[in-house]
């Protein structure tokens, strides 16, 4: 035990050290220079999401407080949630510094959410195989959305990207295109439209080129980083694990294996680990799903899949309340979480996957419960009668048989009858307190003399 309850903490020394970074011009994490400029480049490669909207928030605090000259954020992510994505804009905005939104490394994208987070940047830069775009609104399941709906979200997510755009002195048309057509452009095109305001290989290239550069906009100010070196902050594992529970396929999966967890420890008392387990994963898969947009009828109808798995095991309904419980759970985990992106969604397979998995174990738990039921008593003395053991001291006329297991005390049912020799079966006929009343059946097999077990 002692080992399990070190193992999280030695897991945390293994990333501290695999996150304090190369040596040369980047420096380690947190080590900011004693005096002098410096910029603090914060790492953005996953899904934007609650999870890295909470680490870009606390890594813009620290530049802040550590007086970081300018904030460089490398980006690589290809979209996620429109209300993840307004609040990293937001801090951008706020922060002090000015902010340089990087795509990087080569092969990197800024696409949908990771478009408007670079038209927020005071600077945006991209490396040179590297691409932008896509940044069309999307419904849950990744389909265009209709109606009045779909073109008030699209005119105000255009509206948006303009003014994000066009306050930094960029295009804010070509913008404006990657939402209403969803085009997608390469790092030397995008520099052709003056959608980005450099191309640069690295981050000290990059610093380079921006020397002597005019931010325009609220920051409005000449750069000088020419030299200058770089704190490199990468995501800690605290948001890595984060960023897992608030996937919805996760969360989803937790909460359904948590439940599954609490019902067979509830059915089956005394076993412990299943209610130990499955109460960790629901606390972590409620977690993970407070800090989703989650739809009501989504809720309920998980709500009323427990309760028709619980009324199958409890009084059983040959099978419609579990196959009841399937449909609701399937329903459930569809249209659970409302994340508008259908790249940050519960993945159908696995939802039909493990609904069927949970119903398939309850059916097998109630076809067990009732064969339990229609099967014959055997409890107490009653079920000794009717075995068969094997004499270990002759009855004469006590003496002692093997019989489940154990050496019972046995007589004779029929006094007159020959005491059988040791090592041949005798059957129980019934029983009187401790003592067995027996019938010989002749002669034991070498396996029910010698049990492989003695």
């Amino acid at each position: 035990m002692r080992a399990l309850r070190l193992a999280p903490v030695v897991l945390l020394a293994i990333v501290g050290i695999a996150l304090s970074g190369p040596a040369g011009t980047t420096t380690s994490a947190g080590a900011a220079p004693k005096a002098g400029p410096f910029a603090y480049s914060i790492e953005l490669n996953a899904d934007i999401d609650p999870a890295t909207q909470k680490w870009i928030h606390k890594a813009l605090g620290e530049a802040k407080s550590k007086h970081a000259t300018v904030v460089i954020i490398r980006i690589d992510t290809p979209g996620g949630l429109d209300s993840s994505m307004r609040s990293i804009i937001k801090d951008i905005l706020a922060a002090p510094m000015p902010v340089i939104a990087y795509v990087y490394p080569n092969g990197s994208r800024a696409a949908s959410a990771g478009m408007y987070i670079t038209q927020a940047a005071d600077v945006a830069a991209m490396a040179p195989q590297t691409n932008i775009g896509s940044a069309t609104p999307i419904d849950s399941n990744g389909g265009d959305i209709k109606g009045t709906l779909g073109r008030k979200i699209l005119n105000d997510s255009v509206a948006y990207v303009r003014a994000l755009a066009s306050s930094h002195g960029r295009n804010a048309n070509v913008a404006a295109q990657m939402v209403t057509k969803a085009i997608n452009l390469p790092a030397s095109q995008a520099l052709k439209v003056h959608l980005v305001d450099v191309i640069a290989d690295n981050q000290q290239q990059l610093l380079q080129k921006l020397d002597g550069f005019q931010v325009k906009g609220p920051k409005a100010q000449t750069l000088h980083t020419a030299g200058i070196p770089v704190v490199k902050r990468d995501m800690p594992f605290q948001y890595d694990l984060l960023e897992l529970l608030v996937n919805p396929t996760i969360a989803y999966l937790l909460l359904t294996a948590g439940f599954l967890g609490i019902a067979f420890e509830f059915f089956s008392p005394g076993m412990v680990a299943p209610g130990v387990l499955g109460g960790i994963a629901l606390l972590l898969g409620f977690y993970g799903t407070a800090q989703l947009p989650v739809n009501a009828v989504g809720v309920l109808l998980f709500v009323v899949a427990i309760v028709l798995f619980v009324l199958e095991l409890k009084i059983g309904g040959h099978a419609v309340f579990a196959v009841g419980g399937i449909a609701s759970l399937i329903a459930s985990g569809l249209l659970l979480f409302n994340t508008g992106n259908g790249a940050f969604s519960v993945d159908v397979p696995v939802v039909i996957v493990a609904a069927g998995i949970l119903g398939g174990l309850t059916m097998f738990a109630v076809s067990k419960a009732v064969a339990a039921r229609h099967g014959p008593v055997s409890t107490g003395w009653e079920e000794m009668v009717g075995r068969e053991g094997v004499v270990r001291v002759p009855l004469e006329p006590l003496g002692q048989i093997f019989v489940q297991g154990a050496l019972w005390r046995a007589k004779l049912a029929d006094p007159d009858a020959a005491p059988p020799p040791v090592g041949d079966r005798v059957r129980v006929d019934s029983v009187d307190g401790l003592t067995l009343s027996v019938t010989p059946l002749g002669a034991a097999t070498d396996r029910e003399e010698s049990p492989a077990w003695q």
